[in-house]
């Protein structure tokens, strides 16, 4: 089964692995939004300083069947890749699956890293039996942990963002809460980017500890000049110590372009120097509230947390959102 790494500028290939990988995610997920070209290739062909993307395919007389799409970290947990695959649904089970998941090991190998680990998304109640998950199995992947991903059907009523909002406000006097669509001001970068690179440490990862992520004030700008480039709206949340003036906690919402009617929630996270205070709800409720008031159109906001995130679990009940899928996270050693 012929496998290589996609040329990021060959215009056919990528939109065959584009047509490939959005059939492939559809499947079973009725509330799937395909992801319009233009959007998904500026992705495919942006740079990133600390972490570099790389786009594998599968062929079958010449067309692309199959994709992997890996992602290197560059500044930080350089004994990883991370990796996500799909093969159009029409050619499963003839072996490109496996062709992909060969060419990851080895690349991962030739890179010098130790671990390879893949995400997928599972509809319904069967983790153990889903096709997905023995696949991984059967391919040397074990279980690390599972998100759980849940949506918010909009809008989310006045009464009870009045109700969430004002008890946290209560807990979080010491705090200015702001929002901003698009760009966060330069004050706040250094702030922003702290909280971006400690998300992944304070996550549950299952038994995998992974070390601070490595965002940087000049990494971030060029994430939110693709995003400008993509038609997209990122929304941050920033709650802002009165004292101090440090950026205490976040929370994201990024607004894809219409088509869409769908909203992502990202990331989410508290200091831990000022945690106790619910700002992880407050950020929530003011980047909800302003979401609504700006982009009336929307019909839903997914989001995913680890199962075991009990705390931030609860603040999304709390609001709303309802479990949708399971989306687990499986790795397999590599050895030199």
């Amino acid at each position: 089964m012929p496998v290589n790494q996609l040329d990021v500028t060959d215009e056919a290939a990528l939109r065959q692995a584009h047509a490939a990988t959005e059939r492939s995610a559809a499947v079973d997920r009725p509330w799937f939004e395909p992801q319009p070209y233009d959007e998904w290739v500026a992705e495919v062909r942006h740079l990133d300083a600390g972490e570099r993307q790389e786009w594998w395919a599968a062929y079958d007389g010449g067309q692309v069947v199959g994709t992997a799409h890996a992602s290197v970290p560059l500044w930080s947990n350089t004994w990883v890749v991370w990796v996500t695959l799909h093969v159009d649904p029409d050619f499963r089970g003839q072996g490109h699956g496996t062709a992909l998941v060969e060419a990851l090991v080895e690349r991962t190998r030739e890179l010098g890293r130790t671990s390879l680990m893949v995400e997928f998304h599972v509809p319904g109640d069967d983790l153990e039996g889903h096709p997905y998950r023995r696949f991984a199995t059967a391919r040397g992947f074990e279980p690390i942990w599972v998100e759980n991903v849940r949506h918010l059907p909009l809008p989310v009523p006045d009464d009870l963002l009045d109700r969430t909002g004002e008890r946290s406000a209560k807990a979080a006097t010491a705090y200015d809460i702001q929002v901003f669509a698009g760009r966060v001001p330069v004050e706040h970068l250094p702030g922003r980017c702290e909280l971006h690179s400690l998300l992944g440490v304070d996550a549950p990862t299952g038994s995998v500890q992974f070390e601070a992520g490595a965002m940087t004030p000049e990494r971030m700008r060029s994430r939110d000049a693709l995003e400008e480039q993509q038609g997209r709206v990122r929304l941050t949340a920033l709650a802002i110590a009165r004292d101090t003036r440090a950026v205490a906690a976040h929370s994201d919402l990024v607004v894809p372009p219409a088509p869409s009617t769908q909203v992502w929630q990202w990331g989410t996270y508290v200091h831990r120097d000022h945690r106790g205070h619910q700002l992880g709800m407050a950020t929530k409720v003011a980047n909800l509230r302003y979401l609504q008031e700006h982009f009336p159109g929307r019909t839903l906001v997914r989001t995913s947390n680890a199962d075991n995130n009990a705390h931030m679990v609860s603040i999304n009940e709390d609001l709303g959102f309802e479990l949708v899928e399971r989306a687990p996270r499986m790795g397999r050693t590599v050895s030199e």
